[in-house]
């Protein structure tokens, strides 16, 4: 699961996507991150106002170049991950890996 996170941060990072389309999901879970969520999560939000949509904080991974990754579980799977990137505290990048 971290080498899953960290991989999906990175990409976050660097600005790559991964998404995978598919029926929108149900209410919010607390805890993990759902399709819906991720696609309410836009550029230039600040990160309180992702963290209040995704109902999590996620954790911390380390970046460099005032640069801060963060990454979430996502609620369809196991391994799968949400990685962010936010600089000056806004969200810069995002990607996701749903598997």
């Amino acid at each position: 699961m971290k080498k899953i996170l960290a991989a999906t941060v990175a990409a976050a990072t660097l600005g790559l996507t991964t998404v995978t389309v598919s029926p929108a999901d149900a209410a919010p879970s607390k805890g993990c991150v759902t399709r819906a969520e991720y696609k309410k999560v836009k550029k230039g939000m600040t990160k309180a106002r992702v963290h209040s949509i995704f109902g999590t904080s996620g954790q911390r991974v380390t970046m460099s170049g005032g640069v801060e990754g963060r990454g979430y579980k996502v609620c369809t799977s196991k391994t799968g991950a949400v990685g962010v990137a936010y600089s000056k505290g806004k969200l810069a990048s995002k990607a996701v890996t749903w598997r």
